[in-house]
């Protein structure tokens, strides 16, 4: 185990602030899941928190072990037209296939027995790598050589150009959205996995796409004034109760039925208070916030370690989003910088979007906090993301310290 812990921040050439980081949410979660179990032994058996820490235990292994794989193989190079269509028709076709099973009112999981996956968290990092190639590479790949013949022959190719650079990963993009939230009925992952796909596209360092950034910004605020409008038609019922316990959690109708979980997160929040009632004595975990050990984890952190169990998640997460937009910022290459925005991104907005709903900042749309909350893919496609991250920075700092020696 010593040998693993060495070879874990040794990694040459790799971020060892990121790893670090990576470390403490690692043992936070494991611990955390264990304690924010115990509340249900006496429901679901008293080696169920012992379970739900093996299991998590398992799950971030596994997923060491492919960053660790990734850290050392991965090249930008290999992500071209082929590979990025295979990515992307395999986890659109893994998001359909969830229809088969139903949990919690979407069709979000494969179930695999024992083992539930959800395929639109791997769909995620899969969409920041499809991106970097369809917003960089694509337009590179249009080069003017000359003159043209005929003013037709230009038409055709800026015609094409907009096709290809524009039109079909904004395609992408949508289409992975409307399954997300028409056939999953997942409605919080797709907005994040929507979100994501957003940041990339403004990200892209290309000149070409300037204008039609612009373009975007102006189509989102139509969409959301027309949403705005239109939400009773366009979300559905549980949507919408959602929203109206967010607004109103404390009227006497919703305490104990859609806002029982938001109630009693923000008194585990106030019973917390600065320092917490300690490890293991959370008294929110005993069944009146269900399944205490995922999206609503963070709320049990703060009951049981007060400030010091918040910074314990936001410090971490906040190195690893400023250590990958740090390097973006220095890295030239358009394609790594797309794909280290897009993971910045990805912890960014799990983070925010899961403590603003665990404490009724914004409505609560069931997303975890990467490599602290129980569930295997969401640390497995984390684990994942920093592998692939890890392996762009090490190759950059590589290359910076050949440079140092040359001179």
């Amino acid at each position: 185990m010593k040998k693993w812990i060495k070879l874990f921040f040794r990694k040459k050439g790799a971020d060892k602030p990121i790893f670090m980081a990576i470390f403490v949410l690692i043992c936070l979660g494991i611990v955390m899941i264990g304690s924010a179990s115990i509340g249900a032994v006496s429901s679901k058996g008293t080696s169920f928190a012992i379970r739900n820490m093996a299991m998590q235990t398992v799950y971030v292994l596994f997923g060491l072990f492919i960053m660790m794989a990734l850290t050392k193989s991965f090249r930008t190079k290999f992500i071209n037209y082929r590979f990025s269509m295979i990515m992307y028709f395999v986890g659109l076709a893994s998001m359909c296939v969830c229809v088969l099973w139903t949990a919690k009112g979407s069709h979000a999981w494969i179930h695999v027995g024992p083992i539930t996956i959800q395929p639109a968290e791997f769909m995620k990092v899969a969409m920041i790598l499809i991106l970097s190639y369809m917003l960089t590479e694509t337009d590179a790949a249009f080069v003017v050589k000359g003159r043209f013949r005929t003013a037709e022959l230009k038409s055709q190719f800026y015609k094409d150009k907009f096709i290809k650079c524009v039109l079909f990963p904004l395609g992408l993009m949508l289409v992975a959205f409307f399954v997300g939230a028409g056939i999953q009925k997942d409605l919080g992952t797709s907005l994040i996995l929507a979100s994501i796909c957003f940041i990339c596209f403004m990200s892209t360092p290309r000149d070409y796409y300037k204008k039609y950034k612009k373009l975007v910004w102006i189509a989102l605020g139509v969409a959301v004034v027309i949403l705005g409008f239109l939400i009773t038609a366009v979300l559905q019922g549980y949507q919408m109760e959602r929203i109206n316990s967010w607004l109103k959690p404390l009227e006497l109708e919703n305490i104990y039925s859609s806002s029982w979980q938001l109630v009693n997160s923000l008194i585990a929040f106030a019973d917390g208070g600065i320092f917490g009632l300690g490890l293991g004595n959370s008294i929110q975990k005993y069944d009146y916030i269900p399944e205490a050990h995922n999206d609503f984890i963070g709320a049990i952190i703060y009951e049981e370690l007060g400030i010091f169990g918040l910074a314990l998640i936001i410090i971490p997460t906040a190195i690893i989003i400023f250590r990958l937009l740090k390097y973006a910022d220095e890295i030239q290459e358009s394609k790594s910088k797309v794909i280290l925005i897009g993971i910045s991104s990805y912890f960014m907005l799990h983070l925010l979007v899961n403590l603003g709903g665990v404490s009724g900042l914004i409505p609560m749309t069931g997303v975890p906090i990467l490599l602290v909350s129980s569930g295997g893919s969401s640390t497995v496609s984390a684990l994942i993301a920093i592998g692939i991250a890890q392996a762009i920075i090490s190759k950059y700092n590589k290359e910076q310290l050949e440079k140092t020696n040359t001179y």
